[in-house]
């Protein structure tokens, strides 16, 4: 019964996100101007494949567009990317870069609006396999691909 409430909520909340994304292209990162956030996409996100504290530390050392409050993704941000009517893979065409493999993601404890995280910072860890949308919990074992994030609300 558990795992059937987890697949409706998780329907539930990928249906909620897809319908407000907005994303427009610009250079090397795609925005999302509803939910306020800037992607990374260029080689680095389709190439990367690291363990999770590595790719937590690059994405809190990167500085990449001018910016240098890049944060691991959470769980809800990443699936908001994925495109469900298309296969390998599963994210929306403006994303030029995109591996289809499991990409890092984790579920945050509070907010982090543009700040660094560390491996305290959350409490669960998913991969979201986008070759096929699906998602896979708290397996921290492996590498992973790394897509960065970071909020627009303090530009």
């Amino acid at each position: 019964m558990n795992k059937l409430i987890y697949i409706f909520l998780s329907f539930f909340l990928i249906s909620s996100l897809l319908a407000k994304s907005d994303f427009k292209r610009v250079g090397d990162t795609v925005i999302d101007n509803n939910l306020n956030l800037q992607w990374q996409d260029n080689p680095l996100s389709r190439d990367t494949k690291l363990f999770l504290a590595d790719a937590i530390k690059h994405c809190n050392d990167l500085d990449f567009v001018g910016y240098k409050d890049w944060r691991l993704a959470s769980y809800e941000e990443l699936l908001s990317l994925g495109d469900y009517e298309v296969y390998k893979p599963t994210i929306n065409d403006i994303f030029k870069f995109t591996a289809s493999g499991h990409y890092w993601t984790v579920l945050y404890k509070t907010t982090q609006l543009g700040e660094h995280i560390t491996l305290q910072d959350y409490t669960e860890v998913r991969r979201i396999y986008f070759s096929d949308g699906y998602s896979y919990d708290n397996d921290r074992t492996g590498k992973a691909y790394v897509r960065c994030v970071r909020s627009t609300l303090k530009d």
